[in-house]
């Protein structure tokens, strides 16, 4: 008799785990759930037991992965609006822009300028170990061990320096190309603000 009552109490508690929840908003802007969709409210959506929405605009249920993609989209939104309020508020002409541009274009140039003079100096030392290495190699002796790493390492140091010289020289084109894009938003945002309402 106890095995009887206990597997009903489990069927209950599975069953009620599972149950639907809805949330509304009332006429006086209260959120609500229940277990039961209201009657005569429009906008009522499916709830999991944590509260989070389970249905999409279309009233289907949604799977954690479409729920995701709708919160990144949500996200995306938000992320879109908050950079037009931010080009409005710091802009006022779009003289303002290329100047921010050549400021950024000046500090990469700078940064290429060093990293060229770097490259020039630790080539004139590879040039040095190079020299000493066709030395031995020219009387015929063995090219000592620690000669040989030292020339890898310069080879590997002004391999990464070209390799920040090129990330640079990508980063001016990448500031050019920004710039024309909040130039172009900024232009459709303040046509907007003038349209007749």
């Amino acid at each position: 008799m106890s095995r009887l009552l206990l597997s009903l109490l489990l069927c209950f508690v599975a069953g009620s785990a599972f149950a639907k929840m809805y949330r509304w908003v009332d006429e006086k802007g209260q959120v609500q759930y229940s277990d039961k969709p209201p009657s005569g409210v429009q906008k009522v959506s499916e709830v999991d037991r944590n509260g989070r929405v389970r249905t999409g605009p279309d009233g289907q249920i949604m799977t954690d992965d479409e729920r995701a993609k709708v919160d990144a989209e949500k996200r995306k939104q938000l992320e879109l609006e908050r950079r037009d309020k931010a080009l409005l508020q710091t802009y006022n002409s779009l003289e303002e822009f290329d100047a921010r541009r050549d400021l950024q274009l000046d500090a990469v140039k700078a940064g290429i300028t060093s990293n060229e003079m770097r490259r020039k100096t630790v080539a004139e030392r590879l040039q040095k170990q190079q020299a000493q290495a066709d030395g031995y190699q020219k009387r015929k002796r063995a090219v000592p061990d620690d000669l040989n790493s030292e020339i890898e390492l310069t080879r590997k140091e002004i391999a990464d320096i070209d390799r920040n010289i090129a990330k640079q020289k990508e980063e001016m084109d990448l500031v050019q190309q920004r710039t024309e894009a909040d130039k172009k938003r900024w232009s459709e945002l303040k046509a907007k603000q003038n349209q007749p309402r």
